[in-house]
């Protein structure tokens, strides 16, 4: 259930790609995996804001949904998807 409070079985998951970025502390480097299905109601476990919003709203400068810096190059990636 981690850091999203669902369940979600291996079978579900797909890889899709990497998010890497120099912070100024460390380098991360994280797989993305796909989920399309899930078992629960998504409720942030961590203190983390999150919402269900449009493909074309994701990075948007004007938007009130900010991305950490590593996850910035997958909104191309992830609108395409979507």
């Amino acid at each position: 259930q981690e850091e999203l409070g669902i369940l979600i079985e291996e079978a579900c998951l797909s890889p899709f790609v990497f998010a890497s970025h120099a912070y100024p502390d460390f380098h991360l480097l994280m797989p993305l995996f796909l989920c399309r299905r899930w078992n629960g109601i998504v409720s942030p476990q961590e203190g983390q804001v999150t919402a269900w919003i449009r493909p074309k709203d994701l990075g948007r400068e004007d938007s009130s949904y900010p991305m950490p810096p590593a996850d910035i190059p997958l909104i191309p990636l992830l609108r395409d998807l979507l």
